[in-house]
């Protein structure tokens, strides 16, 4: 259907719209959509499948589908940030070369219902004034929007369910999380320009949750006590030193996931008729990391412990024996300032790559002798069944299984 200025369409239980919107895209690089609810799968997927860059803004309540989220969340031509339950505009924007040439605005949300099913109004505008106003609240919109971040997917999963099954509580449950998840956290507009490398932490977890959503079954299985993520952790050690497969028939391999899984099986195996290390593991995350560094005793953390805290992370450990670096940690930083920025690390509501960024660059949080891996590594340790660990072990695993994680690669 090709768009001759700009006119008013009604689908009505049609296929017009879709057909509207399959047309538009053809001629589209980048596909900017504001939509209220979203739940539709079909036609992003095969955009994403046909290589268009894709923007999605979306209100984070129900009837917005969990489920739709969590199948296109991982693709890599795909940036999803979210606002509030305030947010209720639904209008699509279609680009080439970095030019709108056609806006969809009107009623219909990106859902099955707005697509094919309801009686929706919606305005097709190609004018080059209106579409250069759009393209502007588009981007204001954008600005003042969040990231979506896989544990705000993970709550959100509550709240969906919930909501499929009692509606009446929707209202109550959907204020606390919006309270739990927004409270004292910046939009975009408001976070200074993040480094590369806590965005790649980001795109890290993505990855990792990818694995973990592979590996779960046999993990809670084998592993009943322990976190996924610190399974996961270990795992890591034995894909990049003790596993000698073939590496390049595993990342070419269209059965990758039941391929992971075997894999992941030879792990506990081995683990099990070793030292059992995963479960040594656990031992350090519960008795120093969440003890010490609970929301409780952070306050009243000491200088032992602190130093105690360092020589246990991964990255700490062979800087202080080569360097004695846990010693020079706690001299060359107050107690007071390791506190603050600790607190802030694992407790303040900014998303987590605004936060690796402050506690690597910001001198307000910085603290010397802490390095990139170890403050990667720390919020995992402390909170296990929230944050995956990251040091260079894991990103070296990560390549080895077939994923690809860094900017270059996923932006």
């Amino acid at each position: 259907m090709a768009i001759t200025n700009n006119k008013i369409l009604t689908n009505e239980g049609s296929t017009d719209f879709e057909e509207l919107l399959k047309s538009l895209s053809n001629k589209a690089d980048i596909i900017k959509l504001a939509t209220a609810f979203y739940s539709d799968t079909k036609i992003i997927s095969q955009w994403e499948n046909d290589l268009k860059k894709i923007d999605l803004l979306i209100s984070l309540r129900p009837p917005t589908n969990y489920y739709s989220l969590l199948k296109i969340y991982s693709k890599k031509n795909i940036n999803i940030q979210f606002l509030g339950k305030n947010f209720h505009s639904k209008f699509f924007i279609f680009y080439k070369d970095n030019n709108p040439f056609a806006c969809i605005i009107g009623s219909s949300n990106f859902t099955a219902g707005g697509i094919y099913n309801n009686i929706e109004t919606n305005a097709i505008i190609d004018d080059v004034r209106y579409l250069k106003e759009i393209d502007k609240e588009f981007s204001k919109l954008w600005d003042c929007s969040y990231k979506l971040q896989p544990s705000d997917l993970e709550d959100f999963k509550i709240i969906f369910d919930n909501f499929r099954r009692n509606a009446k509580k929707e209202q109550i449950q959907q204020e606390e999380f919006e309270n739990k998840i927004l409270t004292d956290r910046s939009s975009k507009s408001k976070k200074s320009k993040i480094c590369r490398q806590a965005i790649e932490h980001h795109k890290f977890w993505i990855i990792v949750n990818e694995i973990k959503d592979i590996v779960s079954e046999i993990s809670e299985r084998e592993y009943p006590d322990i976190p996924v993520y610190l399974v996961i952790d270990h795992f890591w050690h034995w894909v990049k030193i003790i596993w000698t497969g073939n590496r390049i028939h595993l990342i070419m391999s269209p059965n990758k996931d039941l391929k992971i899984k075997k894999l992941f099986e030879d792990y506990c195996s081995w683990d099990k008729s070793d030292r059992r290390y995963t479960d040594e593991m656990a031992q350090i995350s519960k008795s120093i990391f969440s003890t010490l560094l609970s929301q409780k005793n952070i306050d009243q953390l000491s200088a032992d412990n602190a130093k105690t805290i360092y020589a246990s992370l991964h990255s700490g450990r062979m800087r202080t024996i080569r360097f004695g670096s846990d010693q020079k940690f706690i001299e060359e930083n107050s107690i007071q300032q390791i506190r603050f920025s600790f607190k802030y690390l694992l407790y303040s509501n900014e998303e987590l790559d605004l936060r690796i960024h402050n506690l690597y660059n910001n001198p307000i949080y910085k603290l010397k002798q802490f390095s990139l891996s170890g403050i990667q590594e720390l919020i995992g340790w402390v909170m296990p069944n929230k944050y995956p660990i990251r040091n260079e072990k894991a990103n070296d695993a990560v390549k080895i299984l077939g994923y690809k994680y860094t900017l270059k690669n996923l932006s």
